[in-house]
């Protein structure tokens, strides 16, 4: 048995942050049911979805029909959590906000992951991922090859605030215990990014944001390096020791006074930075790697993405799994991020086809074969 065996979650998120969120929960026990439109979301074909609403059940509902809203009212009954992602104005609309299911489920957790947070005077402006970004500075978190800002492709407001999410939902659960009571969780997307700002920036005379990790070319940036046969290195040679060797004797270099190497005049240190890469290129990754590991020195293979999945430690740990999609058969993902000694988490399937479950899951509410029959004939299921 998971952590969270015997409590139920209701996912009407759609996007990043609460599929993803409400997984964590999933795979550590908790009874998740997807409530998706009849037909399924328009966005589950995608392959993120595939990963994110995967060890789950699905129910098809149609929420425009008083029909639909009372099955769901139904399940909110049986349910500990529930989860939505719907533009603001939406869920009142259709009569599932929290305060109206607070009324008849006082003990109901009910988290809405919104763009912007609530309850101020844009909360009804639209918002996604990239607008957040362009709203909190993001986008000159990245340089480019011209000066400006960049469009970031990482989403990095959804998935912090991803990790918001089962924060907030656990946080509401416990405080349950002590007051029987549930309550609103609210993680948005500017929330989720803002508890990841890195502050690296400064303002100057020019009217220029300088970041200290990209531009103008750091420590980290200039500790990128092109091998022999086209492969790259990360020769992060800080390491807080005291090293054999240096970096220059491994290359076959002239040395540096390194204590002063950021001090060094700029054409002095772009001619010294040169020479490195030249020296780089002319290296077998691995061996250097070797060397410079042995010499108290750090280093990484830079990989492509996808072969982080042959990362030993990944596989060791059980955190790669080939999970068998009903659609388009073994699929290679990442599994468990969380280990609990006690009670072990599990990816307990994939993404379910569409409906899957929604007659499993309405015998559950004591619904008679005859009566699902007619909701299905009705276009309700």
């Amino acid at each position: 048995m998971g952590a969270l065996s015997g409590v139920r979650v209701l996912d009407l998120s759609g996007g990043i942050a609460g599929p993803l969120g409400v997984r964590q929960l999933a795979e550590h026990g908790a009874d998740v049911i997807k409530i998706e439109p009849v037909g399924g979301r328009a966005d589950r074909t995608s392959p993120a979805s595939r990963a994110y609403n995967r060890s789950r059940r699905s129910v098809t509902l149609n929420l425009k029909d008083q029909d639909g809203v009372k099955v769901l009212r139904d399940l909110c009954a049986t349910a500990d959590v529930l989860v939505e992602a719907y533009a603001a104005g939406t869920m009142a609309t259709l009569g599932l906000d929290y305060e109206t299911l607070r009324v008849d489920c006082p003990r109901l957790v009910y988290c809405s992951v919104p763009a912007w947070p609530s309850g101020v005077r844009y909360d009804d402006r639209p918002g996604y991922e990239a607008l957040v970004h362009a709203r909190t500075g993001q986008q000159w978190e990245v340089t480019s090859s011209r000066p400006g800002p960049v469009f970031l492709h990482s989403p990095v407001a959804s998935l912090a605030a991803s990790l918001l999410v089962p924060t907030g939902i656990m946080a509401a659960l416990l405080a349950r215990e002590s007051t029987g009571r549930g309550q609103h969780v609210e993680v948005s997307l500017l929330q989720g990014v803002m508890s990841l700002t890195t502050q690296i920036w400064n303002w100057t005379d020019q009217g220029q944001f300088l970041l200290a990790k990209s531009h103008p070319p750091g420590i980290h940036q200039e500790s990128i390096y092109e091998c022999a046969n086209g492969e790259w290195i990360h020769a992060a040679t800080t390491t807080g020791g005291a090293p054999t060797r240096t970096q220059e004797a491994i290359l076959g270099l002239e040395e540096v006074d390194v204590p002063t190497h950021p001090g060094m005049p700029p054409e002095e240190r772009a001619l010294h930075e040169m020479r490195k890469k030249e020296a780089y290129k002319r290296l077998d990754r691995s061996a250097v790697i070797e060397e410079l590991r042995a010499a108290g020195l750090n280093a990484e293979a830079i990989v492509a993405p996808h072969e982080r999945f042959e990362h030993a430690q990944l596989l060791d740990t059980g955190a790669v799994v080939d999970v068998a999609d009903p659609e388009l058969g073994s699929l290679t993902q990442v599994g468990m991020t969380i280990f609990l000694e006690g009670t072990p988490g599990e990816v307990t399937g994939p993404q379910p086809l569409p409906g899957a479950h929604t007659g499993e899951v309405l015998l559950e509410l004591g619904r008679t074969p005859d009566e699902i029959a007619a909701l299905r004939a009705s276009g309700v299921i």
